[in-house]
């Protein structure tokens, strides 16, 4: 009996154990099983962002509002799609407009423009005569900038489909001051909202940090576009870093050193001749800077040869437009180190452990730029080596709200970018620039001669002399020195392989773009 009942036990115990056995092992399948699911949803997961028809753009600014009539905000809102001025630039170059089916000259003073009355608002509202009066007069209010090129140019809709357009000085073409960027189109609800014309809109704003953009329905093609996302990194290598790991399809812009590493390593790179002009802004209410004898020993003082090869690329400015454009400069910029020393001895500044005084004040120079264009950083880096040279005390500053700091004057001298022909005509930049009291005139400089070469390319028609009165002042500014012409630069953009048709074109200005397909 007990022999049995050890047998019994035995048995009972074994079949015990193979329970377990067998429900550990079906514990461990189903676990491999459900591991194996899990991975198998990462990978789909993963699967559909890598194939997403999302195209994310890594830049060095985001939008910080949606204001229209906000300083430099329609510029923004124009580079992302978003709005439309009145007149664009095609790729080609050449201005074209959804608004304006054609226009005249009436007077001296007064055009007359007839809309398309094609163009929907993204709320599906038509942007007829009254709608661009209405959005135009608003701009011409509350935005100086719009006032640079004819001063204050009203709007008024004759009926739905006739504009009336009165300018404030003589003006030459109609369809350039349409074409200069803060003149978008909008229309503004009556929640205080806005509402845009070009092909996206924007779903979700992270000032300064992100920008979600999905298709305007009303623009034509909406179906066939991608969403977009716009990102800002605060530097050019946090932007590297981003495209070297796929987190973005494109980078806009990356330094020449980055462009040639992505190429040799198979990376597409879109080199294009930016337009911009690198230039630097002299404080003339300076005490020092005020003064003609130092701005020159500082023009003859620095080596633009050496920016051309820490950039990689471009060319030495022949004025204030890039070197395409038939009413570019003629100035001829030369580097004489000696020359600039003697100048600055005669002038008083003697050269005292390295550093030149005069007066008991050393001869101090603030050198101010902004981080959204990396290359003006590596200017100012070389610069500060040839200054020194000179006897120059260098201090430099890297500020986001640089025209701000321009407006406080906080400077000695200011290295700015520019698109100085958005238009492709030169009145829009050099009267901003260099008009007495223009919106840009951060220098504080004042010239007769120069508001009167300004008015003569104001009330002249014809082309030729147009380009001559254009190459006049740029010479102008050579000679009396308000602005340092430095850099005719190139850009380099990194894109995916989502975007290898992608053109990029006229700077930065339309860097999201109809053109940009699923």
């Amino acid at each position: 009996m007990k022999k049995k009942s050890l047998w019994l036990l035995l048995a009972l115990t074994a079949a015990l154990l193979g329970a377990c056995q067998s429900t550990k092992e079906t514990t461990v399948a189903e676990s491999q099983t459900q591991e194996a699911s899990h991975e198998s949803t990462q990978e789909s997961e993963a699967a559909k962002t890598v194939n997403s028809d999302e195209i994310i753009i890594g830049q060095t600014w985001v939008i910080s509002n949606t204001d229209p009539t906000d300083s430099s905000v329609p510029w923004s809102l124009t580079s992302d799609g978003v709005s439309e001025t009145v007149f664009m630039v095609d790729k080609d170059g050449k201005l074209y407009s959804r608004f304006i089916d054609s226009f005249e000259k009436v007077d001296d003073l007064t055009w007359k423009a007839v809309t398309k009355n094609e163009a929907k608002f993204s709320n599906g509202d038509l942007a007829d005569a009254k709608a661009i009066a209405d959005c135009m007069n608003l701009i011409q209010t509350k935005n100086q900038l719009s006032n640079a090129t004819a001063g204050v140019v009203s709007f008024t809709a004759t009926d739905d489909k006739t504009l009336e357009i009165k300018t404030e000085r003589p003006l030459q073409r109609l369809d350039s001051l349409l074409t200069e960027w803060s003149n978008i189109v909008f229309k503004k609800l009556d929640d205080g909202s806005f509402v845009y014309t070009g092909p996206y809109v924007i779903k979700e704003l992270k000032e300064n940090i992100e920008t979600s953009l999905t298709p305007n329905p009303e623009y034509p093609d909406a179906d066939k576009r991608p969403n977009i996302k716009i990102m800002k990194f605060n530097d050019a290598s946090a932007l590297k870093l981003a495209f070297e790991s796929g987190e973005i399809d494109m980078a806009f812009t990356i330094t020449p050193e980055v462009a040639k590493m992505f190429e040799s390593s198979g990376k597409i790179v879109k080199t294009i001749e930016a337009g911009y002009q690198y230039f630097g802004m002299f404080n003339l209410n300076s005490e020092i800077y005020k003064d003609y004898t130092v701005r020159e020993a500082v023009n003859l003082g620095i080596n633009r040869e050496d920016y051309l090869k820490a950039l990689s690329g471009g060319k030495i400015a022949n004025g204030f437009f890039a070197h395409y454009y038939d009413f570019a400069g003629d100035v001829v910029l030369k580097t004489d180190v000696e020359k600039a020393k003697s100048l600055l001895d005669e002038a008083g500044w003697v050269l005292k452990d390295g550093v030149r005084e005069k007066d008991g004040k050393k001869l101090t120079i603030k050198i101010v730029t902004y981080p959204s264009r990396p290359d003006l950083s590596v200017i100012m880096q070389v610069m500060t080596s040839q200054l020194k040279e000179l006897g120059f005390e260098v201090s430099t500053e890297v500020v986001d709200g640089i025209d701000k700091a321009a407006k406080a004057g906080e400077f000695d001298l200011i290295l700015y970018a520019q698109h100085t022909a958005p238009t492709a005509d030169p009145s829009f930049a050099l009267n901003q620039f260099f008009r007495t009291e223009g919106a840009k005139n951060f220098t504080g400089y004042s010239s007769e001669e120069m508001d009167k070469l300004l008015d003569e390319l104001g009330s002249e028609s014809d082309y030729a002399k147009r380009v001559e009165l254009s190459k006049k002042a740029q010479e102008l500014v050579a000679k009396d020195l308000p602005v340092l012409y430095l850099i005719d630069p190139q850009w380099h953009i990194a894109v995916s392989e989502k975007l290898a048709n992608y053109q990029p074109y006229n700077g930065d200005y339309y860097i999201v773009n109809d053109q940009l397909m699923k």
